[in-house]
């Protein structure tokens, strides 16, 4: 069977492109879109490796750790070993679980050709049936990490209005225990908003503007604990699919990274 290159390298573009996007979401970042090209650009040209003379079972698994940690890299950055480590075995996991499906497909439909060297499978189908899977399988987990997430009262939608220097803002936002913080010193609550919403709506936020509002609210993250930009406000309330809620002089803290799917993430306690 002919496995041509430039065929081999369009298509793990884009499906590779779906993988880092997927890995993104579960490690709940994400990084910009360039990032994300480069990245699966970066996946697909080492796909290459297939054409190589057939490697030792540790060689093979040495190549795959170190592509999974350039292309983690790239896409997500280097703030901490943690976050490498967390995101390359993410990736990692993802891929095998992409390829594993792919094979037991090959199984099921018999295509009639499949060549598999140096961990790079090449499967004897349609380049447009491998994009059409990848797109399948980036659906059906959106909407089953969706479905879980409600089944267990988790990542529910809500809007937050929040009033700083006398301008409101609303914010599309989710109730996400993964949100547990609240000012050490005064014991207020603390609405993690994106970098990008809040400086549209209120201006540029800094300590120097603000000293008397500044608070440096300290968070743990998959990259390490860091200290977040939080500014105090007037109020903001709360409105979810059930539940309302007035807070007396919030916290907004900037996230380091857009947020995914939302423009901020209220504490679930702040609703009780």
């Amino acid at each position: 069977m002919v496995i041509y290159a430039d065929i081999l390298i369009a298509v793990n573009l884009i499906v590779d492109y779906f993988l880092i996007l997927l890995t993104g979401r579960i490690v709940r970042l994400k990084p910009p879109l360039w990032r994300n090209v480069l990245a699966a650009g970066a996946a697909a040209i080492c796909t290459l490796v297939i054409f190589l003379p057939r490697l030792p079972a540790a060689a093979e698994a040495a190549i795959d750790a170190a592509i999974s940690v350039a292309v983690c890299l790239i896409a997500f950055g280097a703030k901490s070993i943690r976050r490498v480590l967390l995101t390359s075995a993410v990736f990692l996991a993802v891929s095998f679980t992409y390829a594993g499906a792919m094979l037991a497909l090959w199984y099921i439909f018999e295509p009639g050709g499949m060549i598999v060297n140096n961990s790079v499978v090449y499967f004897n189908v349609s380049p447009l049936f491998l994009i059409g899977f990848s797109v399948l399988a980036f659906f059906i987990f959106s909407v089953a990490s969706s479905l879980l997430a409600r089944r267990h009262g988790r990542a529910q939608k809500c809007f937050v209005t929040v009033t700083f220097g006398g301008v409101s803002a609303d914010f599309a936002a989710v109730i996400d225990s993964g949100n547990s913080l609240s000012d050490p010193f005064s014991g207020a609550a603390v609405i993690i908003a994106d970098r990008k919403k809040c400086f549209a709506a209120f201006g540029e936020l800094n300590a120097g503007l603000y000293p008397d509002r500044y608070r440096a609210i300290p968070c743990g993250t998959v990259s390490g604990n860091v200290l977040l930009d939080g500014f105090r406000c007037e109020s903001a309330k709360i409105a979810a699919e059930n539940r309302t809620a007035s807070l007396t002089s919030p916290i907004l803290a900037l996230s380091k990274t857009p947020l995914c799917d939302c423009e901020a993430i209220v504490n679930p306690r702040d609703l009780e």
